[in-house]
């Protein structure tokens, strides 16, 4: 039995903070704010908000930072562990480990741990490649009798 690839994203900062989602091997996905979004990241009225010891980085208001998260603000396209791409849509940025994504590029170093993926100034998430058993079905045998 081969393993299953996944990505594992899971919240880490802004109205996102405690969500999951995961994108299957052979699969793509985007986040925004957008009801087409595979990741649909809203405001206070649909999530919890953010525990105040836990603030938003930067200045202004939550609902501010929320709107540097575009409808649809990246792209992710998993062929294969070797084939991961992101690819920026936005107009306030696209950030991994801190640094700003520019258009489409491979992720190379998802394989060796996880990365951080911010989105505008606050919506952060851990992404990381997850491996696991393959859930294939038990193959079942009958063997009839002979009267």
């Amino acid at each position: 039995m081969a393993d299953v690839l996944t990505i594992k994203f899971t919240g880490i900062a802004g109205f996102c903070k405690g969500t999951e989602f995961v994108v299957e091997e052979g699969g793509e996905a985007t986040i925004g704010r957008s009801r087409e979004a595979s990741l649909r990241i809203i405001g206070p009225d649909h999530l919890s908000e953010p525990p105040a010891e836990k603030p938003f980085k930067g200045h202004g208001d939550k609902e501010k930072h929320l709107l540097t998260v575009s409808g649809k603000h990246v792209k992710i396209s998993f062929s294969d562990a070797k084939h991961i791409f992101i690819e920026d849509l936005s107009k306030h940025g696209t950030f991994l480990d801190g640094k700003a994504l520019d258009g489409r590029d491979q992720l190379i170093g998802l394989k060796k741990g996880p990365i951080e993926l911010r989105l505008g100034t606050n919506e952060t998430f851990r992404m990381e490649l997850i491996k696991s058993p393959s859930k294939a079905k038990p193959k079942i045998t009958v063997k009839r009798r002979d009267n």
